[in-house]
């Protein structure tokens, strides 16, 4: 069951998938069309799954409202498909956890993989959290300075 953003509960569980390229106006829309119809059927075990997204020019956040039914491993894996589809589609990469996503000086989000990044780290810089789990953690701490993430172990 889709829930729009702005109603889902603040404690639903959220899926980042980062892109490794920007999304076109166009692309955004056929993704938007595809989340929908993901959201709107989601099921597990047969029972709707009150869920979300937000999309943004590199992210895609999936939310579930686990409050009312968890998303199970096969509920969980229909998601994970419709992100390589749209990954296939778009000739896209979703998973590669070494490409880092953080606001250059203009504060316009830059995805660089992790080799490339580490000669762009200065002081003040911010990053991704895509390690948060909820929608209020995303709200509050998805962007975050360099050394409050994962990421410090490789400037220490």
């Amino acid at each position: 069951m889709f829930i729009p953003y702005n109603k889902i509960d603040d404690n639903s569980r959220v899926w980042i998938y980062q892109s490794n390229k920007s999304f076109s106006s166009k692309q955004k829309s056929i993704i938007e069309d595809y989340l929908t119809e993901l959201c709107s059927k989601w099921q597990t075990h047969g029972k709707a799954i009150h869920s979300s997204f937000l999309l943004n020019d590199w992210f895609i956040c999936l939310f579930v409202d686990e409050s009312k039914n968890s998303a199970s491993g096969c509920s969980i894996d229909s998601s994970v498909a419709m992100i390589k589809k749209i990954e296939q589609e778009f000739q896209l990469d979703f998973f590669n956890r070494l490409n880092i996503a953080f606001l250059d000086e203009n504060g316009d989000t830059k995805v660089l993989p992790l080799s490339k990044f580490k000669n762009q780290a200065k002081d003040n810089l911010k990053v991704y959290n895509n390690l948060v789990k909820t929608k209020r953690e995303l709200e509050l701490n998805w962007i975050i300075p360099l050394e409050e993430s994962w990421l410090v172990k490789y400037f220490n």
